[in-house]
């Protein structure tokens, strides 16, 4: 749980006991501003671990690891490997697998929205369009310059 303080966790347990799954999902998306099921999967998580008495905080790793650990869960997920990405998280993190899931599932979100964003800026576009009409300019140019000297050719045999 990314960010959340005791008191948070407690609150989100006494929603959660007192009046339901849905006042704490609330209370958690208005907390972290997270999506609906990022929201469903952190209080889940909080749950369990408070009724296996398991509340654990890692270490928080140096920034260096991190960022190395942080690259190769991109990397898993550029792949496709979700699953592989979801293992590495959880690994690094020591976070829940419902919590590292979500962060993953997150994590592919957002890069496919950054690469939607990319492939619908024009310039984007344009520029993996120019390499087609390049290649079909080259070879127009070639064919006429065949055809051109092939007259040529018969031109100068008659």
């Amino acid at each position: 749980m990314n960010g959340l303080s005791q008191n948070q966790r407690d609150q989100i347990l006494s929603a959660f006991n007192n009046r339901g799954k849905i006042a704490a999902v609330k209370l958690y998306k208005d907390w972290m501003n997270c999506s609906l099921l990022e929201a469903k999967n952190a209080v889940e998580a909080i749950e369990h671990e408070a009724k296996i008495g398991e509340v654990s905080q890692p270490a928080p790793p140096d920034s260096v690891e991190s960022d190395r650990a942080m690259d190769q869960v991109d990397q898993a997920i550029a792949r496709g490997k979700k699953l592989e990405a979801v293992k590495l998280y959880r690994q690094r993190s020591g976070k829940s697998l419902a919590e590292s899931k979500a962060f993953v599932e997150s994590r592919m979100e957002q890069s496919r929205s950054t690469s939607a964003e990319s492939t619908s800026h024009p310039a984007a576009v344009d520029s993996q369009r120019s390499g087609c009409f390049s290649v079909l300019l080259l070879f127009a140019s070639l064919t006429g310059l065949c055809c051109i000297s092939g007259l040529i050719a018969i031109i100068i045999r008659e």
